[in-house]
């Protein structure tokens, strides 16, 4: 029963930020949205001195398609050598299908990027012929995804209640810091950025809702039981 509790509030969360996700995208197609937009560039560019700039572009290189990719299979991997099958094919739906999703809502909305230089879709010094649109920002929803995932697996398997907050506390300043540096380095729209936000948390915990099983409570049972 206490399992089920905890399932039905996944998918609950995923409806939440759903609705958000589809307020901001509504937000974005009118006038206000860019409004916001712009006063939140002017007031970042306005308090973004050099050296915030610099660090802000190496934050951002955290959350680029690369890094994400090498860390993904780092991941995979450690939960391949565990023959944790499970939480190996909800790192595998959960990521790729996020990258499906965020390029297809990209292709939907079809919003322009910040300046009029068009971006197209990167990796590994690899250019593909393929516009890379705002909203959401691949950035922002790749990062979120990757550390809510680590969150999971903090969850599951920390023993220490101080090393889980603890982690928490980490992960949320990172991807904070991920997503600020999308909007001062005039790379995204700070609505590109939230929105990005809602939808990759929504797509996580709709996916875990799938998953999720309480392995400590099998873990403590195996304990009792050898």
């Amino acid at each position: 029963m206490k399992i089920q509790t905890r399932k039905k509030s996944y998918i609950i969360t995923a409806a939440v930020f759903l609705f958000l996700f589809f307020i901001v995208t509504l937000l974005t197609s009118g006038d206000s949205g860019f409004l916001i937009d712009e006063s939140v560039g002017y007031w970042a560019d306005g308090l973004s001195p050099p050296f915030v700039l610099k660090m802000m572009e190496v934050v951002s290189v955290l959350g680029s398609s690369e890094i994400i990719l090498i860390v993904t299979v780092i991941i995979g991997l450690v939960l391949l050598i565990k023959l944790q099958w499970r939480n190996l094919f909800f790192f595998f739906t959960v990521s790729v299908g996020g990258v499906i999703v965020n390029f297809l809502l990209k292709m939907v909305i079809k919003r322009e990027r910040p300046g009029e230089e068009v971006s197209y879709i990167e990796a590994f010094n690899m250019q593909l012929e393929i516009q890379s649109y705002s909203f959401p920002s691949g950035h922002t929803m790749r990062a979120t995804i990757l550390l809510l995932f680590i969150m999971y697996l903090t969850y599951l398997f920390a023993s220490s209640q101080l090393v889980k907050v603890g982690s928490y506390v980490v992960y949320s300043i990172l991807l904070i810091l991920i997503a600020a540096s999308r909007i001062i380095l005039d790379a995204h729209f700070m609505t590109d950025v939230i929105g990005a936000l809602f939808a990759a948390t929504s797509w996580f915990f709709f996916v875990l809702y799938f998953f999720h099983k309480d392995e400590r409570a099998m873990f403590s049972f195996n304990s009792r039981r050898f």
